[in-house]
């Protein structure tokens, strides 16, 4: 078993657990991408508030001041990932969030994880 491999079993546990999961999010109320690839986006994502914290404070991001916010399981499952427009391609996950090492996950394979 890898490194990789138990921190995203770490993370889907934790986010299964807790029912939510957390994005950062400006005053504008927009959320933080990455670019990826030119179709779509990708978007960290953390199990817990704290990690969220840990890795905004030590992040370099240009713009307005984000913030940990939470978002209902069901609806980033059944609404955020499923909206095309929003173009989220991957999720990048963070187990401890005080790392710059984050491990990807599709869309898809959240999604899958999640039962839907």
């Amino acid at each position: 078993m890898t490194i990789e491999y138990l921190g995203e079993k770490v993370f889907l546990a934790e986010v299964a657990a807790s029912g939510q999961v957390w994005v950062a999010e400006n005053v504008y109320h927009q959320v933080y991408t990455e670019e990826f690839d030119g179709n779509g986006f990708s978007l960290p994502v953390w199990s817990k508030r704290e990690k969220a914290v840990d890795y905004l404070k030590n992040a370099l991001l240009v713009g307005p001041t984000y913030q940990p916010h939470a978002v209902d399981l069901k609806v980033f499952t059944n609404a955020w990932l499923s909206d095309q427009a929003k173009g989220i391609s991957e999720l990048l996950i963070n187990p401890d969030g005080k790392s710059s090492r984050m491990l990807a996950l599709t869309s898809e394979e959240f999604q899958a994880s999640q039962g839907s």
